[in-house]
C-alpha cells in the first residue's frame, strides 16, 4: 500500500441538510484521511453549502441514540486540520454571506475548484 502521508485529498460535498444521510460520509472520510497524515480539504458547493450556515448543522442527527450531530462532525474535521472551503457562487445562490457561516470556513471563488482538483493527489465527490 502506498504511503498516504503528505498526499493531498480534496473532498467535494454537494449534499446539504435536506439529505442528512449524505452529509456524514464525506466528513468521516476527510477525518480518516487527516488521521493518516494527509492534507485534506472539503469543498462545499451547491446544496452542500447550506450545512455551513450557523444553526443548521446541529439539526442533523442520523442516529437518535447518539449525541453526534453534523455540527459535531464539522467540529471534529476542523480539530483534525481538515480545511473547510465554500464556493462563493454557491453562497450567493443560497443568499448567504460570510457572517452566516460557522467559524473556520474560508470562501473561495468557483475557479478555485479547478486549481484545487489539479493540485490534489485524489478527489472524492459526494
Amino acid at each position: 500500500m502506498e504511503d498516504p502521508e503528505g498526499k493531498k485529498i480534496l473532498v467535494i460535498q454537494t449534499h446539504g441538510v435536506e439529505t442528512p444521510t449524505r452529509t456524514y460520509s464525506p466528513l468521516y472520510y476527510a477525518i480518516a484521511a487527516a488521521a493518516m497524515e494527509m492534507e485534506v480539504m472539503v469543498w462545499f458547493t451547491m446544496n452542500g453549502t447550506n450545512q455551513l450556515k450557523k444553526g443548521e448543522a446541529e439539526k442533523v442527527q442520523l442516529d437518535k441514540t447518539s449525541d453526534v450531530t453534523l455540527k459535531t462532525m464539522l467540529k471534529m474535521a476542523m480539530e483534525n486540520d481538515v480545511k473547510l472551503r465554500v464556493c462563493q457562487q454557491s453562497l450567493e445562490l443560497w443568499q448567504m454571506k460570510k457572517e452566516d457561516l460557522i467559524e473556520g470556513v474560508e470562501i473561495l471563488g468557483a475557479t478555485s475548484i479547478i486549481d484545487l482538483s489539479l493540485n490534489s493527489d485524489h478527489v472524492m465527490y459526494f
